[in-house]
């Protein structure tokens, strides 16, 4: 008697090549999705930090709009802002000022150095900040440090501060609202970046001791 063999195939082998082949997919696409949402997230955060982005300038100015008394010539003026032409705040941490390479603390020092036998009664025009590290100068704004316009009546004070305006060099440095921090100097053509604001052994406070 003849037996007829029979070849079994198993049905299942073609249901489990479709799982895998399933399974392969759907771990790709997770994958990708993962990958699409990380640099969406991170282009997000570096649009965030764009718009956040401060561009702080050094400014000085030697000539006011007042006119004097006798209306013939606008009045002088020793004026120091810091201005903002960024696009987020800028916080102020420190600033630095020297008067002939050195440094000064506050405006009694810079006076001392510059003008010597100045009185209070001198600069009594004089309008300063008082402090300056921690202010926050808004996006197109700017805070002045301190600002003296020529006296209507002449003092020698303030005739030699402004002819040596030259001789004060500054830099100051800031932080925006994510804490990316820049130098800035008078002289520089650009903010410099820095891992954090490290303070110089003198910082300098727009005020007199007195106030």
């Amino acid at each position: 008697m003849e037996h007829e063999s029979h070849h079994h195939h198993p049905h299942g082998t073609g249901v489990r090549w479709l799982d895998i082949i399933l399974g392969v997919a759907a771990t790709i696409v997770s994958l990708v999705s993962l990958w699409l949402g990380l640099h969406s997230a991170h282009s997000m955060e570096k649009l965030v930090a764009a718009n956040s982005f401060p561009y702080l300038e050094l400014m000085r100015s030697t000539g006011s709009q007042v006119l004097m008394p006798d209306g013939k010539r606008t009045r002088q003026a020793v004026e120091y802002q810091l201005v903002n032409n960024g696009i987020g705040p800028a916080r102020i941490e420190w600033v630095e000022m020297r008067f002939k390479g050195k440094p000064v603390r506050d405006l009694d020092e810079l006076m001392n150095a510059c003008c010597t036998g100045w009185t209070a009664d001198d600069v009594r025009n004089l309008n300063k900040r008082g402090g300056i590290n921690g202010a926050l100068v808004r996006a197109g704004g700017a805070v002045t440090m301190f600002s003296w316009v020529e006296p209507v009546e002449p003092t020698t004070s303030f005739a030699v501060l402004h002819r040596q305006m030259d001789e004060v060099t500054w830099s100051a440095c800031y932080c925006s609202v994510f804490d990316e921090c820049s130098v800035r100097t008078h002289s520089s053509e650009k903010p410099e970046s820095v891992e954090r604001c490290v303070a110089p052994a003198v910082t300098f406070r727009p005020g007199f001791k007195r106030s």
